[in-house]
Parts: C-alpha cells; structure tokens; sequence
C-alpha cells in the first residue's frame, strides 16, 4: 500500500488550492467583464534586436531584449479592481547580460457598463524589484528596490471573454546597489500592447 509524503500532501494540497481559486473567480463572476467578482488576466511581452553600428558593441554582438509583464486583476466591486503583476525583463549582448523582476500589488479603476464596446482604466502599483548586471569575468552587480508607477490605458473586448489593451506608464524606480549602498533613481515613460482574458459568467 502507497504512503503519501508530506511533500506529496502538500503538492496535491496546493493544486487544489489553485484549482479552488482558479473556479472560484469563473463561478462566482458576474453578467460583465468589469462587475463585481468579475476577473481580468492580461499579459504583454515584447522580443527586440537592436544590431547596426548604432547598437552593435566591439566585437560586432546585436543587443537582445526580451521583456513579459502578465498581471491579474479582481474586482472587489463594480468597475474597481485590486490585483498583481509581474515583470520579467532579460537582456544580453556578447559577454553583457542583466535580469530584472518585479513583482507587486496593484489598484485601479475601469471606467464602463455592461454593454460598453471601450473600457477606460487607470490603475496605481507598486513593484519590488531585484536587478542583476553581469560584464563577464568578475565585473557583476547587484540592485534591489522599488518602481511605483501609475498606469492609464484601455481595454476592446473583441469576444465575449477576450480582449485588447493598450497602456502607457509612468515608471518612477529607486534601486540601491547590494555592495555599496548607493542609490539610483529614474523615470520611464512606457507603452505597450496586450491581450486580457475576461473571467465573467456571461450565461446570467
């Protein structure tokens, strides 16, 4: 007779949390994508190649960029939503490469109705974020810190519970450097394209 683990119980523990919580948002949504106990999931990503003499270094390496930002949005009521999101940025040219993530909390606010064909939204996050930079040999860095951005787009259902967003940003980042404790800030200004998963029972 099989004895499960308390590794094994934890994993099946775990899927069926998920599961759980997984149903629960299509269940318990209602008649609109931005109703209450409605569920939104989108995601970006973008692949860049920058070669030339503009972008090539020394040796003649292409710069290669790779970034994907999924994040997942409830609604707590009508048209206001709490969530999370992700940001996963890598980049490398000849023996340069850095990592970024990012991860956090989200507000926001999605301005429509049942029956809108657009849907307005603004949203306020915060992201903690880990850098690592690496020159090749021993010339490695480390940065740890926050980017509090403030976010403004919309959202095109073109299916029931399918959907287009387009997004811009305005990033403000703070990193400290692991080794000696100095700081960095800056500002980006962002856009970006996507595409939303509409969690909402339209059968009501």
């Amino acid at each position: 007779m099989n004895h499960l683990t308390l590794k094994d119980m934890k994993i099946k523990s775990m899927l069926f949390i998920i599961c759980f919580i997984g149903q629960s948002f299509i269940i318990s949504a209602q008649q609109y994508a931005i109703d209450k106990k409605a569920t939104i999931i989108s995601g970006s990503g973008s692949l860049m190649s920058q070669g030339g003499d503009l972008f090539e270094d020394t040796d003649g390496n292409n710069a290669t960029i790779v970034t994907i930002t999924p994040t997942i949005n409830h609604f707590i009521t009508k048209n206001f939503f709490i969530g999370g999101g992700l940001e996963i940025s890598v980049e490398s040219q000849g023996n340069y490469s850095s990592n970024a993530i990012g991860i956090g909390p989200q507000i926001g606010y999605v301005f429509g109705a049942p029956h809108s064909t657009a849907l307005p939204f603004l949203d306020l996050g915060i992201r903690y974020y880990k850098m690592n930079i690496d020159y090749g040999a021993s010339d490695d860095y480390q940065f740890s810190g926050s980017n509090i951005s403030l976010g403004f787009g919309v959202i095109i259902p073109v299916k029931t519970h399918i959907g287009l967003f387009f997004e811009g940003g305005y990033h403000m980042m703070d990193l400290k450097d692991k080794d000696n404790d100095d700081s960095y800030s800056g500002n980006i200004l962002s856009i970006g394209i996507g595409i939303a998963g509409l969690l909402f029972n339209s059968e009501k």
